[in-house]
């Protein structure tokens, strides 16, 4: 440092250091820093009060005064020591005090496998009960690290409390301390500072740095854009495309390839691009062209002010639901009449105008049906006749209650079956029961080809309504979580929930082949010379069955469980299962064998309305995907 920042005058000339040490000769048993040991450090240590303690004054000449009961207000310390021999130029460095380390908590272990795990990878030992003294403990840390001088660290006050003395236990206060003894020999052995590492404590994964490469952030780019194939997605590997043909098989799957063992085609498919329901009315035969943009709002020109209470219902539960009702004037485009093609005429009744008042009360109606209904929908449909179908339905409702299934298995299953629920109360007419009917009489359909015949119809602008509370309120919300979930799931190939994924692709592939089957029932009930009143919704309803069963096939690693050559071995090795698990695939596995031949026939038909239809290719050797043309 330079004047004006310090005080030291330069000399003209080199001066010699002086040669005395009387300004450490003044204190008994003390050395100069370069010599000085940790033996101080020892006998300080070896106090039994944490408060220091009066010293007598042996240089009273320090402090002269005639006044005794004015020095009787001060604490009697040892005087202060020189900072630095007398004529050395002074350090231009700061000046700190170094003071021992305190030890942590770890150190205080002596054996890792003992203690209680605090949940943060850390043990915890409930065997000392006092604080230890920090000398041996200091020692120990010297040996290991190689420090010099005990001196040279960072010293823990008297007045704060010892590591060893967290929240996380009720120990008492310090009143000795545990010196020596075989617990600090053998820490004092250690080199890791008694730091105790929880085995199961998962290392967190490496994140990806920045490209360097400006060739392969494109590549990256544009993989995501067009999506990875199955194979390097579920092995969490660079799906590197075919510059020539980047709709084949990629770079990465063709070092693979072989004719030797079965594989999976290169198919770059998602799980949570599956189409599982409608989009809505067909072209051409809305019902209303009020809410094009799928936004229901109020219907506003109402024709009175008297609002009904009518009771509808599908017919698969048993139970029907409240909706509070107005007429209201018609505007273009709004449908008045339930029309249908019966022997190659169309026939079609008036319907008054009726629409719903309050959506809102509506969609809770409807959420509320879903979840008291499903049991019964279940048995209406599937009933005792399909034994595959109800017993795997059954599978999947014990497992949502089943107190040892995972919550998240569980959240899958809900939203999967609440899915399936909601779908079928789209794809069946409602009618209306009960004693208000709007005014229309049983006999308003008297053609039995009908499926409406004998009953009340809905008005259309009302059904369309109740679509629009299914199709884009509740089913997009159940869609994005199943899937995602599903997605989820299958890429984390836990055993544990291999059941799980099963039925909920079971039950997932069923509901396809049901809409699949009502879009082309909905075709002939109007006429259409198509086989399918949505052909090009149909052909996404395949691709996502096609999605489905390849992620299923991919996950089972080769193996089949619902075969006979599959062993009890290689089924464990699959999937962890319960007896009563064991004995579902079992008896699933006899049921496939006894359709196979049936189901063989039906894939080469195409017949893609049948609820078997996809279901069945669960069970299929060396699957491949059949797309539709």
């Amino acid at each position: 440092m330079c004047p004006p920042c310090s005080s030291y005058e330069p000399q003209p000339a080199y001066q010699p250091i002086p040669t005395t040490t009387a300004s450490y000769q003044d204190y008994a048993g003390v050395n100069p820093p370069m010599v000085q040991t940790s033996g101080s450090l020892e006998q300080s240590h070896a106090r039994n009060s944490y408060t220091p303690s009066q010293a007598i004054n042996n240089h009273p000449d320090l402090f002269n005064c005639d006044n005794p009961s004015v020095m009787a207000q001060y604490l009697q310390y040892t005087p202060l020591r020189p900072s630095r021999i007398l004529g050395i130029q002074p350090s231009t460095t700061g000046e700190e005090m170094l003071y021992p380390e305190s030890p942590s908590r770890g150190q205080y272990f002596s054996n890792p496998g003992q203690g209680q795990a605090t949940g943060l990878g850390i043990q915890c030992n409930d065997q000392l009960a006092g604080p230890m003294d920090p000398n041996p403990v200091m020692a120990a840390a010297g040996t290991a690290g190689n420090v010099a001088s005990p001196s040279l660290t960072r010293q823990a006050s008297y007045g704060d409390m010892p590591a060893q003395y967290d929240m996380l236990h009720t120990y008492g206060q310090p009143s000795s301390l545990l010196t020596g003894g075989q617990e600090v020999s053998e820490m004092q052995a250690r080199s890791d500072f008694g730091v105790v590492y929880n085995p199961n404590q998962r290392t967190p994964s490496a994140r990806r740095g920045p490209f360097k490469d400006h060739e392969k952030r494109e590549k990256t780019a544009h993989t995501r854009r067009i999506g990875s194939c199955i194979r390097c997605r579920m092995q969490r590997i660079r799906c590197n495309l075919d510059p020539e043909n980047e709709d084949g098989p990629c770079l990465t799957c063709r070092t693979v390839a072989t004719n030797r063992i079965w594989r999976l085609s290169c198919l770059r498919w998602k799980i949570t691009d599956v189409r599982l329901f409608k989009p809505g009315q067909v072209k051409g035969l809305e019902w209303t062209n009020r809410w094009k943009d799928s936004v229901v709002d109020d219907i506003g020109s109402w024709a009175g002010s008297e609002t009904r209470v009518i009771r509808v219902t599908e017919g698969y539960t048993g139970h029907f639901i409240e909706l509070r009702v107005r007429q209201f004037h018609p505007q273009k485009g709004d449908s008045l009449e339930r029309s249908w093609f019966s022997n190659g005429q169309k026939k079609s009744v008036p319907i008054p105008p009726w629409a719903i008042v309050d959506m809102e009360s509506a969609k809770g109606a409807f959420d509320d049906y879903i979840k008291k209904g499903l049991v019964a929908c279940c048995k209406r449909l599937l009933g005792a006749r399909e034994r595959l179908l109800w017993r795997t339905y059954a599978v999947g409702m014990k497992l949502m209650g089943d107190t040892s299934t995972d919550d998240k298995e569980k959240e899958l299953l809900n939203n999967t079956l609440d899915l399936w629920m909601s779908v079928r109360l789209t794809t069946k007419s409602f009618e209306i029961v009960g004693t208000e009917t709007l005014g229309m009489s049983h006999t308003l359909i008297d053609d039995p080809a009908n499926p409406l015949y004998g009953r009340i119809p809905l008005p259309p602008v009302m059904g369309a309504q109740i679509d629009s509370v299914l199709i884009h309120q509740i089913q997009p919300v159940l869609r994005r979580k199943t899937l995602e979930d599903l997605q989820k799931m299958t890429q984390e190939k836990k055993q544990k929930t291999w059941l799980t994924t099963y039925v909920v692709t079971f039950i997932l592939l069923h509901n396809i082949a049901l809409i699949t089957r009502h879009d082309a029932e909905y075709a002939r009930k109007h006429g259409m010379k198509a086989r399918f009143a949505r052909e090009d919704k149909v052909k996404e309803y395949n691709l996502g069955a096609n999605t489905l069963l390849a992620y299923f096939h991919y996950c089972n690693k080769g193996v089949y469980p619902f075969s006979d050559e599959c062993r009890d071995q290689d089924l464990q090795t699959l999937a962890a299962l319960d007896d009563w698990a064991i004995s579902f695939v079992r008896d699933t596995r006899r049921y496939v064998a006894e359709h196979k031949r049936q189901w063989e026939e039906m894939w080469k038909r195409d017949d893609y309305e049948n609820e078997y239809y996809y279901v069945s290719q669960l069970f299929e050797s060396n699957w491949q995907p059949r797309i539709m043309a």
